[in-house]
């Protein structure tokens, strides 16, 4: 895990700008005398200095927790939130494309459009708990209600549900937000029980009585009928999401029916990784990294990986080699989960090639949600040529008929 950035690192990192400028005056930190703006690290170690001197803790705070807010977003998943939450306005775009850092994109939103910087901090809360998500059937494809009376009874449906569980939920925020790809995401944020934490407020120490937040989300596709819904909670919670949105923001009844992950047939794997494909792509090499593989019994599981000196042989190749008949792969052993590992040229000046790894389990467990979508794309495509998946199991755009009766998860949400 890497380190959390310091604001010191953030000031760093940030070029000395135009949006630097504005949200500095906005904190109103003085000055002093013929200051100059100029975009170096002197600049930067004298504004942090700046920060770090001033009398008034307050500001210090305000500064430093705007830093760090905007900071929340400095990453790959929330770089793709920052554009899908733009996706319409082009001078924002444009501004995006501009910026020099995924940490300078997310502070140039949060300075000037903090509306949009909003968005993209609920896009980002999904698909980073993507992995914890579930996906339901709803069998209705219509467009989702906007109006004020229909949000307001939805609100009104997760309170009551909040009050009767747990006592709490008196007060519920909704949002709906449109994705680029054509589904609706519903955020839902309810008062929680109220706490009371010992906090420093300026240079005082006091305990703080307030309320957490329960964050959920749910995100629609009228086109396949097909939702997920993140929320903390078992069954019966998830449940209530569905059938609270199905009832007021789409004006029906519904028993939504979850939908369990497809399992994957990885017996393919064996023959090693060929997909021409990923050659045309760019891609330099290819390799079976390591495979887990389970006994016909299912009493023995073992894990076979290839060593950094097997010179991006496939560990199917290495068993094949080194145990012969005896090769686990050979006696009836079934691949469980595997790692694919494709190589693209090292950049100019390095020596080794940097490597995007694809991560599935028979169960169908992939870790292709944290990849941008362009790629997602691509390495889908790779997984449907090794007969991993199927056409009908990757993303489809919004405007792509699925066929009649299909209702798989993955035909939205890859």
């Amino acid at each position: 895990m890497s380190k959390p950035l310091t604001y010191a690192d953030i000031l760093l990192s940030l070029p000395v700008d135009e949006t630097l400028k504005t949200f500095l005056e906005r904190h109103a930190l003085p000055l002093p005398a013929g200051w100059e703006w100029s975009d170096n690290t002197a600049t930067s170690r004298r504004l942090i200095r700046l920060v770090q001197s001033h009398p008034e803790t307050a500001l210090r705070d305000r500064i430093v927790a705007g830093l760090h807010a905007s900071a929340s977003l400095a990453h790959p998943l929330g770089k793709q939130a920052l554009f899908q939450a733009a996706h319409e306005r082009a001078a924002e775009l444009m501004g995006l494309i501009a910026c020099k850092s995924d940490l300078h994109r997310a502070f140039w939103l949060y300075v000037h459009h903090p509306d949009l910087f909003d968005v993209a901090a609920e896009i980002e809360y999904l698909d980073h708990h993507e992995p914890q998500a579930q996906h339901h059937d709803l069998g209705i494809s219509r467009p989702v209600l906007q109006e004020e009376e229909a949000l307001a009874a939805f609100a009104e449906a997760i309170k009551g549900f909040y009050q009767r569980e747990l006592g709490c939920g008196e007060v519920c925020v909704v949002n709906l937000l449109e994705r680029a790809r054509g589904t609706q995401l519903i955020s839902v944020h309810a008062k929680d029980l109220a706490t009371a934490r010992l906090e420093f407020e300026g240079s005082q120490l006091q305990r703080r009585v307030g309320s957490p937040n329960i964050h959920m989300a749910l995100e629609y596709s009228p086109a396949t009928g097909v939702a997920r819904t993140i929320i903390r909670g078992g069954a019966r919670y998830h449940a209530m999401l569905c059938d609270a949105f199905a009832r007021h923001l789409l004006g029906a009844n519904t028993d939504a029916q979850r939908i369990l992950a497809p399992r994957l047939d990885l017996s393919g794997l064996r023959l090693g990784l060929n997909v021409p494909q990923a050659i045309e792509d760019g891609f330099v090499a290819m390799q079976v990294k390591n495979v887990v593989v389970v006994s016909e019994c299912g009493r023995l599981k073992m894990e076979c990986v290839a060593s950094a000196v097997s010179d991006q042989r496939c560990v199917t190749e290495l068993l094949k080699d080194y145990f012969g008949a005896d090769n686990p792969l050979k006696r009836g052993w079934s691949i469980q989960a595997a790692t694919l590992n494709f190589y693209l040229a090292p950049e100019p000046g390095r020596s080794r090639c940097s490597v995007v790894s694809i991560e599935v389990t028979s169960r169908g467990r992939l870790n292709l949600h944290k990849f941008d979508e362009k790629l997602r794309a691509q390495l889908e495509g790779y997984l449907v040529q090794l007969g991993i998946l199927q056409d009908q199991q990757v993303l489809k755009p919004s405007g792509i008929a699925i066929p009649p009766g299909r209702t798989l998860h993955s035909d939205l949400f890859g």
